[in-house]
């Protein structure tokens, strides 16, 4: 016969043990029950009082009990809450985005604000944080709206720094990281993704990700080798951070080429146009009104990429064409481009007027220099040109090569002006037509999609199996706050119901349309705990596999620290601390309310962030493995029936295949408690149930050990 505390003991012979085992149970029982109901026992009671009092005094009165009162059922549970819970299929969870910026929100709005106003958009909080900015002393950060879910952030700090030239300076990054602790707490920022603009907060980023767990992205827009004021530090930085990152974005293909080989997750995301907002604001407007002849226009930075020298020689050339050029200027020579009395340098203009400006452009320009820096941008106005169909007139930047057959190249006056003379004669309806389309499908809204699908990635998946049995409202209430709560980038939701009968399929059928990557599993009867959790685990495609009741309330930012911890090899089972269970994973709360639980579970896991300790077993109210245990140790053992003790046998398969189980201080969820057995309770079946799975537990593992409570243990946080 295989030892106890084999886990592969024979599940026919486990069966045949444990039948054995409540059959002599059941024997001695009858044995007593008949004994205690004979004429001789009824007869010799007096005479065993008279014993006891002899033996033991007169405080040793009471007859032995009969057979019914040594069993021990369960306390009678508080009612569960009656509270009528409205369905909310809304998926409100959501990362934060912390964005370190290298230019302020207003500065123009470019790649940098569309991706930031796309993640706003689309239910993510954004912190646009600031490198030029800092709050007032004593103060360690302000925060201001910008824009709907869009906060600018300046961090605090002991002094101001070249940013384009350093990194931050060791005395600037503790700083910084105590004003981000601070916004933190402050702002309730559980999940996030950092995501860096420029190599000068890589040192941050990364101290974020040591303490957090949160990842990493750097969008790479520019080749800063060669671009003006960059230092060498900075440069060599940023090697570190494409390293280091866990997604490399790059919004062209020499950037990619030249990062794709320093990290297998470089992804080509190029710019792209607000279609919608271009195609509905660029319309006739009177901003230019009162010039006569083309309008040659231009939109954008003024800076040292321009050909200032191109520019003041064809407006030179053809002083019957109007040179309109809106944007901050950034040099100090424009080879008197500035003196023209046909060019007009309009300066910042909102980017709400933008479409305005492009309406009045008869042909639109791009007259970059043509080196390193140039040659990897692929540039956000080309699209927004494109969107109206204009003719585009453009140096041969070697991003723009792949749509050659839409714009013009030109090298020097010449060339300029005399591809500006074909664009002004275009009369070619299909060619303008093929412009716009193709403004249509390099959106800002499909760069995003792309790039949340990247994001992504970067997760572990996790599969939450929800094992439901009636207690309809207890299931909504969960459901709801899984949706709401649940922050982590990717995960899925599988719910199997064990033939509840009161409303509880009729909601999940709901779920299944509102939220169409739930997947639903409805029994016709009860199938048990443990085979309904092993239908769900069979139809879950995650890395992580998690096991929920459905008496159970999850708070924001609940996940994040049951996966970080399992990233831990030597972890085999993980589980979070809670309000009601019978181990030391339960722990005192001071909310009286379920409204009040975020604050408290938010308090508490700060307080014990990074910590867990080892425990005997882990109750599956809330339970979390990666894949490969569930492939090493296999399912959850079926004969253990409606339910109990297979959460006792499965933290002692996985301690037998040599791994810990361990209790994460760091994460918490409120727990009602013996919602599916309070029936059985009531009835006394409980403790029938009980009594025979315990049986066949100790057929497979010994002799039972009670649960005890935390403070009968001194447990203490581990990190």
């Amino acid at each position: 016969m295989l030892k106890p505390d084999s886990p592969f003991i024979d599940r026919d012979a486990a069966l045949a043990q444990r039948d054995a085992a409540i059959n002599e149970r059941d024997i001695a029982l009858a044995k007593v029950d008949f004994l205690q109901k004979t004429r001789s026992w009824r007869f010799t009671r007096p005479l065993r009082s008279l014993f006891r009092v002899l033996r033991y005094g007169f405080a040793a009165t009471e007859e032995l009990p009969e057979t019914t009162a040594a069993i021990v059922y369960p306390a009678a549970p508080e009612p569960l809450p009656n509270v009528e819970v409205q369905a909310d299929f809304g998926t409100k969870g959501r990362l934060d985005i912390l964005c370190f910026a290298n230019i302020d929100w207003a500065a123009r709005f470019q790649r940098p604000q569309q991706l930031m106003s796309q993640f706003a958009s689309n239910g993510y909080r954004v912190f646009y944080i600031v490198p030029c900015e800092v709050p007032e002393q004593g103060q360690p950060y302000r925060l201001t709206s910008v824009a709907p879910n869009i906060y600018e952030v300046a961090l605090q700090r002991d002094f101001q720094e070249a940013y384009y030239e350093k990194i931050v300076t060791p005395e600037n990054h503790q700083a910084l990281l105590r004003a981000m602790a601070a916004l933190t707490a402050d702002l309730q920022i559980r999940t996030a993704l950092s995501v860096v603009h420029i190599a000068y907060w890589s040192p941050v980023a990364l101290s974020l990700r040591t303490r957090y767990g949160w990842r990493i992205h750097y969008d790479c827009m520019d080749d800063w080798d060669g671009f003006p004021n960059i230092g060498e530090q900075l440069l060599s930085e940023e090697k570190n951070l494409v390293v280091q990152a866990d997604l490399v974005t790059v919004s062209a293909a020499l950037l990619h080429q030249k990062w794709c080989a320093h990290n297998p997750r470089c992804v080509l995301v190029r710019n792209a146009v607000d279609f919608a907002f271009f195609r509905q604001h660029c319309f006739t407007n009177d901003l230019l009104g009162g010039l006569a002849g083309p309008v040659i226009g231009y939109y954008g930075a003024l800076a040292q990429w321009l050909d200032y020298p191109l520019l003041a020689a064809m407006a030179d050339r053809r002083p019957e064409w109007n040179f309109i050029l809106v944007g901050d200027v950034f040099v100090d020579d424009m080879a008197g481009l500035e003196h023209k009395p046909n060019v007009q340098l309009l300066g910042r203009k909102p980017y709400s007027q933008m479409p305005l400006y492009l309406d009045h452009f008869d042909a639109c320009l791009i007259p970059f220099r043509l080196y390193n820096v140039t040659h990897a941008v692929d540039p956000v106005k080309f699209y927004e040109y494109m969107s109206a169909g204009k003719p585009v007139i453009s140096t041969p930047l070697a991003e723009m090569n792949v749509y050659k057959d839409l714009l013009y190249f030109a090298t020097g006056v010449d060339e300029f002006i005399e591809q500006i003379e074909r664009a002004l004669a275009e009369r070619d309806l299909a060619l303008n037509k093929r412009r716009v389309e193709l403004a249509r499908a390099n959106d800002w809204k499909d760069r995003f999609n792309s790039l949340q699908m990247a994001i992504a990635g970067l997760y572990e998946k996790v599969s939450i199996v929800l094992v439901t049995y009636n207690n309809l409202n207890l299931t909504i209430q969960c459901v709801n706050s899984i949706l709401a709560n649940t922050t982590w980038p990717d995960y899925q939701l599988i719910v199997v119901d064990n033939g509840s009968d009161d409303g509880t399929g009729d909601y999940l059928e709901r779920l299944r349309q509102e939220v169409p990557t739930a997947k639903i599993i409805l029994n016709p009867d009860n199938r048990g705990f443990a085979a309904a959790n092993n239908q769900g685990l069979r139809e879950a495609d995650g890395d992580i596999l998690l096991l929920l009741n459905n008496d159970t309330v999850v708070p924001g930012g609940w996940l994040d620290p049951l996966v970080m911890h399992l990233r831990d090899p030597s972890i085999g089972l993980v589980g979070p601390v809670t309000n009601a269970v019978g181990n030391e994973a339960k722990i005192e709360v001071s909310y009286t309310d379920i409204q009040q639980m975020q604050n408290f579970a938010d308090r508490h896991t700060e307080a014990h962030q990074g910590q867990s300790f080892d425990i005997s077993m882990l109750a599956m109210f809330c339970v979390a493995f990666r894949r490969s245990i569930l492939e090493e140790v296999g399912y959850l053992d079926e004969a253990f029936g409606i339910g109990m003790f297979e959460d006792d046998d499965y933290s002692r398969r996985v301690q037998s295949a040599g791994y810990r189980t361990v209790c994460a201080e760091d994460a918490f969820i409120h727990h009602y408690g013996q919602a599916s057995f309070r029936k059985l309770i009531a009835s006394g079946e409980y403790q029938a149930l009980w009594d025979k799975n315990q049986a066949y537990f100790e057929s497979k593992w010994g002799a039972w050990q009670t649960h005890v409570q935390r403070d009968e243990t001194g447990v203490g946080g581990k990190g």
